[in-house]
């Protein structure tokens, strides 16, 4: 075959004949066996550049492990993020981070490098060592596709109705200041009575160990100083609700709580923000 006929792998230019060589899976470029990467979870090849970036080579399934494991507690409360980060950041701060459970790709974000981040079901303990993370996030995009829900450990007394009216109560400014959006940018979280159930709702009651709260906006470096102000707002719910069996609660008793813990949450997160300022 002459040189004008050959084929060449598009990255070391070897040649190659016609039914020679491989094609990468994403970029479609033809490659040599030598410069080819198969992966066996998916039964592809790729160039390298690809390979690194496929949907296995980016996924970690988490296997979560029970903060209080080896200390059982009365009622123990935990929360956890999602973390989605849309664009490129530091992967291995994250992968290799104590907190990180697992990631994965994810179908809204479209930006090269984004990825989801499942942490840990933490106490609030590990709060402090949570936001260090997240105020270490910086991406190249302005994350607006991004979100980061959070799960709350499940009773029966944590009602997805209970924690709607506990969110209805909040005015914009407070969700504002914990980072939730489900006034504001409701496409991924709606908050509507009765609808706990998918994708779109600020509040999904499909999961067995946890309620899922999908209000609150992406965690990065600009939402870092949301988040303890967020956490510690959940928690004195959480432990509101539980001291009342359902159904001993009144709306309006839910509605002035939120509110009350809302700014509580929010003026405590903010005063300690001032004074590691001034140290």
């Amino acid at each position: 075959m002459c040189g004008d006929c050959a084929y060449y792998c598009e990255h070391c230019e070897h040649s190659l004949c016609e039914d020679c060589g491989y094609r990468c899976r994403m970029c479609d470029d033809r490659l040599c066996s030598d410069c080819q990467e198969y992966c066996e979870q998916c039964d592809e090849r790729y160039c390298p550049y690809c390979y690194e970036r496929h949907a296995c080579a980016n996924t970690q399934d988490p296997c979560y492990r029970d903060p209080y494991e080896g200390r059982p507690v009365r009622e123990p409360f935990t929360f956890g993020l999602e973390i989605e980060v849309d664009g490129n950041h530091d992967t291995d701060m994250l992968r290799n981070h104590r907190l990180i459970a697992g990631w994965c790709p994810d179908g809204s974000l479209h930006h090269d490098g984004s990825l989801e981040y499942q942490s840990e079901p933490m106490t609030m303990s590990q709060l402090t060592e949570i936001r260090r993370l997240v105020e270490r996030i910086a991406t190249d995009t302005d994350n607006t596709l991004s979100g980061g829900h959070m799960h709350i450990s499940r009773t029966g007394r944590q009602t997805p109705a209970r924690w709607y009216w506990a969110l209805e109560a909040l005015d914009e400014t407070q969700c504002e200041a914990l980072n939730m959006r489900h006034m504001t940018d409701t496409r991924w979280c709606e908050l509507i009575h009765g609808d706990y159930c998918g994708k779109d709702t600020a509040i999904n009651d499909t999961h067995r160990h946890a309620i899922e709260f999908r209000t609150f906006g992406p965690w990065h470096h600009d939402t870092a100083g949301r988040l303890d102000a967020a956490v510690h707002y959940m928690h004195a719910m959480w432990r509101f609700f539980q001291k009342f069996p359902v159904p001993k609660l009144k709306t309006r008793d839910i509605q002035a709580m939120s509110r009350v813990a809302a700014t509580q949450a929010i003026n405590d997160t903010n005063a300690t923000t001032a004074g590691r300022e001034r140290i």
